[in-house]
């Protein structure tokens, strides 16, 4: 019973293994090569039309896969770089004639900071510091003002 059962599974698993062990040919013929070189020149090409692209494509994965493995998904044999294509530069705008308005951003100017406790015009120091002149304080920055951290007062920018 044993060996017909063995007998039975090397039956059933003969066509996989011989599947498996067939090597696909690689690289294909330079007939075939050129024929995939066409298609991805198709696909690349801005004056193709999507029907044909799609066309191209499933033609092209069609001939990237191996003829035992149909169902598996396609990978590359080229590489895909000559499928980039350079913007054209007819198409591009011209440039507009030498006398036109330009924009041009500038910072606002900064008005001087006044402690409004002691009446003095701070002098902004090191990047996030400023000193109070009248006290001899150290301020520090914050997004909006100043704080004294002796007082703990807020002096607004």
């Amino acid at each position: 019973m044993r060996l017909g059962a063995a007998a039975l599974v090397a039956l059933a698993l003969g066509p996989l293994t011989a599947a498996a062990l067939d090597e696909p040919a690689w690289p294909p013929p330079p007939e075939v090569l050129g024929r995939m070189r066409d298609l991805q020149a198709k696909i690349g090409d801005p004056g193709s039309t999507k029907e044909e692209r799609d066309a191209a494509r499933s033609e092209l994965s069609r001939l990237l896969k191996a003829p035992a493995a149909s169902d598996r998904p396609a990978r590359a044999a080229i590489d895909p770089f000559p499928s980039v294509v350079k913007p054209i530069e007819e198409r591009m705008p011209p440039l507009p004639a030498p006398p036109t308005a330009r924009l041009e951003v500038i910072d606002p100017p900064r008005r001087p900071v006044i402690n409004p406790y002691t009446g003095s015009v701070l002098q902004p120091s090191a990047p996030g510091f400023a000193i109070d002149p009248r006290t001899g304080g150290v301020l520090h920055e914050t997004p909006s003002g100043y704080v004294d951290p002796r007082s703990g007062r807020f002096i607004p920018k």
